[in-house]
């Protein structure tokens, strides 16, 4: 058991879940709708935002899914709470 084991149990409730993944969606199908206007919305992409925006919504995918890692190094990697802000920083760039 590693120090995020209790975390990741809490996380693992299904409006938490069902939050990643619509968000996950939300970001891909933006994404694929049309991405040079999703890139100019939020400032263009570049090598550390787009990284970012991928990782995000590859993360809230996964949980959303319900996927738990199971060692602390994939917990820490998968941590659902990072994927929400990068994406709630996406879409609030998106919109205002």
């Amino acid at each position: 058991m590693s120090a995020l084991d209790g975390i990741h149990n809490r996380l693992q409730r299904t409006y938490l879940t069902l939050l990643s993944l619509v968000m996950a969606i939300a970001c891909g199908a933006l994404v694929m709708w049309d991405p040079h206007a999703f890139s100019e919305a939020i400032g263009g992409f570049n090598a550390a935002n787009a990284v970012a925006i991928i990782w995000a919504t590859c993360c809230s995918l996964i949980h959303g899914v319900g996927f738990k890692p199971k060692t602390f190094f994939w917990q820490l990697v998968f941590f659902p709470p990072l994927a929400w802000l990068v994406l709630l920083t996406t879409f609030l760039t998106l919109y205002t």
